[in-house]
């Protein structure tokens, strides 16, 4: 009862005269016959043909193929009649509506309804079919397992408004199985609605079985995009860390020209010139940083007063310094200070402390001098009245006070 005017023998012969391809050929068989069998459900709505016709339709399918050019030891070595059967009967199930009804069928249903033009499509229906298969059968032998696959083959292409062929180039990994090239599939038999079911993955490979692997082209395709989006993704973040550190530096910059607020350039050629005499006036140019480390932040103060203040420092290279930081606004002369450091450094005495740079910002000057270890001249000439007084217990306040003075600093103090 089963139709066999559709198959491409001349393919099939053809694949099945090459020595290496037993494995390929095989799938054509089973498939033929399945797509077949599926043809024939259409009509009666079973599972292939009745189980008392199966002997003599094996037959007559043996001697189609060997008419057809097939070679006579293919239906041998395919196992054709032991495995590949004419008649799937499935673990008691033997109508298209008792596999539609079993357990987990929907989701064979589910991820094999739409088309399988790709290799991602068609490997989520084959997995969906084996789990459904290892779900009804179990742990049953290949043969089993071989008639139940064709009898799910069998049940979903009979629902309607489905590609035969190409569900059957999915299941037998096989291409160009009809010679007419058209839709093999009609509606499901008269009695057998198929039921209202949503549509999940069909089975990859049954052990043992002549299943050809699904083609991997996907993964290769799927490389050939991943590494040039990984390419193009490190270059953009590279692109971005790059502007954000130029931009970041910008903004350093910035910073730091609010801070000084004047070209070094030009304060370090208006402030370093030649004397009236021809001397040339040497001190250095310090930084705004250079100043606040020197100082600790500003912390060691000697003294000053409303308009300036004097810290101990101590540059970089070891020697200690009294930095005077004087306050000013913005609209200061520049070159008036300029003119008072050319002449700070053109002084040059043994009972002057000299100059030994400045730094000039937006907003405050700063001038380096000599340090002073043991004081300046103020300083011994006018004792502190308040400090010596803390010191006095006594009513002989003023032997005290002489005696401590002429203590520390011999002749130098005087008292009235």
């Amino acid at each position: 009862p089963l139709d066999f005017s559709w198959p491409n023998f001349a393919l099939i012969a053809s694949v099945c005269s090459d020595q290496n391809g037993h494995s390929k050929c095989c799938r054509y068989i089973n498939a033929v016959l399945a797509v077949s069998s599926a043809m024939y459900a259409n009509t009666t709505g079973t599972l292939g043909v009745p189980s008392e016709l199966a002997d003599a339709c094996i037959r007559n399918i043996s001697d189609t193929f060997v008419s057809n050019g097939i070679l006579p030891t293919a239906a041998s070595f395919c196992g054709l009649g032991i495995k590949i059967q004419a008649s799937y009967q499935c673990v008691g199930m033997t109508t298209i509506l008792q596999m539609l009804q079993s357990p987990n069928f929907s989701d064979v249903t589910r991820n094999c309804a739409t088309s399988l033009p790709d290799d991602v499509s068609c490997k989520r229906c084959l997995n969906s079919g084996l789990s459904y298969l290892r779900h009804l059968v179990g742990e049953q032998d290949n043969v089993t397992l071989n008639t139940c696959r064709d009898a799910a083959f069998v049940a979903f292409v009979s629902q309607g408004n489905i590609s035969t062929l190409d569900t059957a180039g999915c299941f037998f990994s096989v291409q160009g199985l009809s010679a007419l090239q058209v839709n093999i599939s009609t509606s499901s038999p008269a009695g057998y609605p198929a039921p209202n079911i949503s549509p999940s993955p069909f089975a990859s490979q049954i052990p043992g079985e002549h299943v050809a692997e699904v083609p991997s082209n996907h993964h290769r395709s799927y490389k050939r995009v991943l590494f040039p989006a990984i390419g193009a993704l490190v270059t953009g973040l590279s692109v971005t860390l790059l502007v954000v550190l130029i931009l970041l530096i910008r903004r350093k910059c910035k910073e730091l020209e609010k801070i000084e607020g004047i070209n070094p350039l030009k304060v370090l050629s208006s402030c370093v010139t030649k004397g009236q005499e021809g001397t040339s006036t040497i001190f250095g140019r310090f930084s705004y940083a250079e100043m606040r480390r020197a100082t600790r932040n500003f912390s060691t103060t000697l003294g000053g007063n409303d308009n300036a203040t004097i810290f101990k420092g101590q540059l970089s290279n070891g020697s200690v310094v009294a930095i005077k930081r004087i306050e000013s606004s913005p609209k200061q002369d520049q070159l008036a200070f300029c003119k008072e450091m050319e002449f700070l450094g053109r002084l040059h005495h043994r009972h002057l402390v000299g100059l030994k740079g400045y730094c000039l910002t937006k907003f405050e000057r700063f001038q380096v001098y000599e340090y002073m270890e043991n004081g300046s001249l103020k300083d011994h000439l006018h004792c502190n009245i308040s400090r010596l007084m803390f010191h006095s217990h006594s009513m002989s306040y003023a032997t005290s006070f002489v005696e401590l003075c002429a203590e520390k600093h011999s002749s130098l103090c005087s008292v009235r």
